[in-house]
């Protein structure tokens, strides 16, 4: 969880404390993720309430009570009483006045300080109390018997802190070290210590930033860890630390067999133990494919630093002669390499091709960033490194390609240069700045003749045609690429891929699906396949064909794909989330959008973080979480300049989250911009971009009835002409307001009974619910109370399945005023909960997150969040917190 809601999070626990109802909260999360520092900054907001702090210690955990010493010292006068005793009447005279007990290192507290802390919790009711106790996730498992009880103890609230992000680590190494880490050098920090914050600030101040941004770089250790090791190898026999030197050598899980190889040992059995009983590695897998594994990345860079230099140049180039299971030979080679060796760069340079016609990026950069480094003088490394940056931002690496700014800068000018900062222009979302390169490269490909260069230009303009959402000029460069390039290319490939999206554009959405089909047919899988996969997913979703759409998408949103390309993933997800929640599958969309932005801000491409972002701001906005949406919506923005496929999405999320709020002067504000676009390439085609419905709704708010007829007219005969329903549906709606705002009920009634025919057989409950809620509205509002029930109902049934709490509480209001009862929200009545029901609600407030749950009953982890969203309305909550807080109340 996010550092800012996890504050948040604790802040509301507070409260419910503060109005007498003790909390209990466990902070759990894997070692350095900051869990002390959520509950450092926490105190410090608190700073005016009374806090107790004690610990479990490490060295400590044998010793009864050791871990609440520091809150109950040995008490002469009372030798009998019983520890338990003793705290819950400590806790009790404290919660007489709000305060704040901490007991960090939960996994190191001894078992008798747990024993208490469980018998006191059990007993605390009306305390003004807030228990947070903090867990290192690594070692929950290994905590004295019975901790498991505590852990998940009734009435009890667990916080999982997520990992910290590359920005978390920039701002805090920013904060406390004064040092400026690019984003590619916080992810491979990250990557690298496992995610433990201190870990890496130890690493950031032992070393200079530079260090961080390499590529293909062994990165060094802590020197108190590369000390702890080297005493370690000390006590090794000289044939057992052979051995573990070789497998440092071979990498992180080698295979046994070629660790034995390598380090040419008789016997291996005693060398292996000799080596586990170090805790440097462990031997994992069964029968004849076991692998030696290292407890951590730091340790085998530890090992493989403490080798010296002759003894590492030799084991490389024996790794090399043991062929490809003991690793790709050639980087073996490159590393048994002390000068320079133009000829293993050419092998190396041929490798690169054969990865970039495969699509495998990550790879090709690599092999050519070897490839520069063995090359003989500046004439040969000055292309390869081009090069292998260019791989680098195709492979979606943005971040570490940018950490060759100066080196690219100080390369002469040329049309290999030129596109290549066209390219990252377009993924940087600089919109004229990218035309600025791409027109300069063109025009230096066509004076040279490069065809291969032109081929390379085109495609690149492909998609700056695609960010511009200009579908005509996306399919003229599309067949230009083709034209110049083999059809088995990667960029004859990805142009034809484009090329189906730009024909749906233009409102020629089966041609596009004919050779998307077709390539389809043709290509295996990996990450050819991935970028097909993916422009047909995004033609399914536009073409209402949801539950298609989610199957591909799904398939093309893997970054497993030989190294595919992060950018096409990222425009998987970001449509694939798009899917989710037409579908009304929110969670899964909030799931797919978490792991989407952490691409995105880890590859540090901006082209397609607006409509990540939008989806995000729609759910939040509609689900009432204020907070939620602000973060989205500061990070959908787009700057003047930047592509209309990020303008548009960034105008749709403020027209959504102004929408909420009821708010429609903002939402006219915030489209009309998209009003001086030229729309008549791909914005305006039914199905992609849908917000015309959302404006033209405002203006009729507004009484604005003749602009917005103007503005209906030719969206909807266009809708009809493509018969793309769901926009035929959204459109009717509007223009079926717009007719009884005018008097015309029949008229009214036709569009909206039309509207909800054009939905039938589709996946789309989102839209019907709004359908149901707005024909229910205008029925009420034209008197017809006993006609609007129904709409009203049934929308109300949609929303509540949604959790869609900002629509709940409106429909609501509309059944009140036609004299329909509502349940009130300041009651709980639990047996209107199915017996499902109420197990996943008592699951849920003694603390266990929906996954938690899904695996106590059996059940999935979408049907435990089905379930709870019904547990919401039934019982008129609004978050896991308040309901259970109405279960602690209910005694249940």
């Amino acid at each position: 969880m996010h550092q800012q809601r996890s504050q948040a999070f604790l802040a509301r626990l507070l409260h419910l404390a503060e109005s007498g109802a003790a909390q209990l909260v466990v902070v759990r999360g894997p070692a350095g993720c900051g869990k002390s520092t959520l509950v450092r900054r926490f105190l410090d907001t608190n700073k005016h309430l009374a806090t107790w702090n004690s610990a479990g210690a490490r060295w400590e955990s044998g010793i009864p009570g050791s871990a609440l010493q520091e809150l109950l010292p040995p008490a002469p006068e009372a030798p009998d009483v019983a520890l338990g005793d003793r705290l819950l009447a400590f806790l009790q005279e404290a919660g007489k006045h709000t305060g704040i007990l901490v007991v960090e290192n939960l996994q190191w507290t001894d078992g008798q300080s747990l024993a208490a802390l469980l018998f006191a919790w059990r007993r605390l009711r009306a305390e003004k109390l807030l228990l947070v106790l903090t867990l290192r996730e690594e070692e929950a498992a290994f905590m004295p018997h019975g901790a498991r009880e505590l852990l998940e103890a009734a009435h009890g609230t667990t916080l999982e802190l997520e990992p910290p992000t590359p920005a978390g680590l920039q701002e805090i190494a920013a904060s406390r070290l004064g040092a400026e880490l690019s984003a590619a050098a916080a992810d491979q920090l990250l990557a690298y210590t496992a995610g433990n914050i201190e870990t890496a600030l130890e690493l950031i101040r032992e070393n200079p930033g530079h260090t961080w941004n390499q590529l293909n770089q062994r990165f060094p250790a802590p020197r108190a860890v590369a000390a702890e090791v080297a005493g370690l190898l000390e006590t090794l026999s000289v044939p057992a630390r052979t051995f573990i030197e070789a497998a440092a050598v071979l990498g992180r899980q080698p295979r046994l067999d070629m660790v034995v190889a390598l380090s040419a040992a008789g016997d291996p059995l005693p060398l292996i133990e000799e080596c586990v009983s170090t805790k440097l590695v462990e031997v994992a897998g069964s029968g004849g494919n076991l692998s030696v594994r290292f407890s951590g990345h730091i340790h085998q860079m530890a090992v493989y630093h403490l080798i010296p230099l002759s003894r590492r140049l030799a084991l490389h180039a024996a790794a090399a002669a043991l062929g490809e299971f003991a690793g790709d030979p050639l980087a073996h080679r490159a590393d048994a390499t002390l000068l320079s060796d133009p000829g293993l760069a050419h092998q190396l340079e041929s490798r690169a091709q054969e990865q970039s016609a495969r699509g495998e990026w990550s790879s090709a950069a690599a092999s050519l960033h070897r490839a520069a480094q063995l090359a003989t003088d500046a004439s040969q490394r000055g292309p390869l490194l081009l090069r292998a940056v260019d791989a680098t931002v195709a492979a979606g690496e943005l971040p570490r390609a940018l950490s060759f700014a100066g080196e690219l800068a100080a390369m002469a000018s040329s049309p290999t240069r030129d596109l290549l900062s066209g390219y990252i222009a377009i993924l940087q979302g600089r919109s004229l700045t990218a035309d600025r390169w791409l027109t300069r490269a063109w025009a230096g490909a066509e004076q040279t003749g490069d065809t291969e260069l032109m081929a390379t230009v085109a495609q690149r303009r492909v998609l700056h045609s695609l960010g511009r959402l200009e579908g005509d000029a996306l399919v003229e460069w599309a067949e230009r690429t083709a034209e110049l390039s083999a059809p088995e290319s990667t960029l004859s490939v990805e142009a034809s891929a484009i090329q189906g999206l730009g024909l749906g554009m233009l409102g020629r959405r089966r041609a596009g699906e004919d050779i998307l089909t077709r390539m389809l047919s043709a290509l295996p899988s990996g990450a050819q396949r991935q970028r097909a996969e993916m422009a047909m997913g995004w033609l399914h979703v536009a073409g209402d064909q949801i539950e298609t759409a989610r199957h591909e998408l799904a398939n093309s949103s893997s970054t497993d794909f030989s190294e595919g390309s992060h950018r096409i993933a990222l425009w998987a997800r970001a449509w694939l989330a798009r899917a989710h929640y037409a579908a009304g599958d929110w969670d899964q969309a909030l799931e797919t959008l978490r792991t989407g932005v952490a691409l995105q801000e880890k590859s540090g491409i901006e082209l397609m973080r607006p409509l990540l972002h939008l989806t995000a701001v729609q759910i939040h906005s509609m689900r009432g979480e204020p907070l939620e949406v602000e973060g989205h919506l500061a990070k959908a923005w787009a700057r003047t300049g930047s592509y209309e496929v990020m303008q548009v999405p960034y105008r749709m999320a403020r027209a959504a989250a102004a929408r909420a709020r009821a708010d429609y002067d903002e939402v006219i504000l915030a489209l009309e911009p998209l009003l001086a676009m030229d729309r008549s390439h791909g914005i305006d085609e039914p199905g992609f971009w849908p917000w015309h419905d959302v404006y033209a709704d405002a203006l009729v708010r507004k009484e604005r009835l003749d602009e917005a007829g103007e503005f209906l007219a030719p969206l909807l005969a266009q809708a009809r002409k493509r018969r793309h329903r769901s926009s035929i549906a959204r459109l009717l709606v509007v223009r079926a307001q717009l007719l009884a705002a005018r008097g015309d009920l029949e008229g009214t009634h036709d569009c909206f009974e039309e509207a909800l025919t054009s939905l039938q057989g589709l996946t789309l409950p989102v839209v019907r619910a709004n359908v149901e809620y707005s024909y229910g509205q205008s029925l009420r509002r034209a008197g017809k109370r006993g006609d609007a029930v129904g709409p009203l109902t049934r929308a109300l049934a949609g929303y509540t399945q949604l959790g869609a709490t900002i629509y709940i509480e409106r429909c609501n209001r509309e059944l009140q005023a036609t004299g329909i009862s509502v349940p009130r929200r300041d009651t709980a009545d639990w047996s209107t909960l199915t017996a499902q029901e109420k197990a996943v609600a008592a699951l849920v407030c003694a603390g266990a997150s929906n996954r938690k749950a899904a695996e106590e009953l059996f059940i999935g982890t979408k049907t435990v969040q089905y379930h709870l969203t019904r547990i919401y309305a039934k019982l008129g909550v609004a978050s896991r917190t308040e309901l259970a807080a109405r279960y602690r109340d209910s005694d249940k």
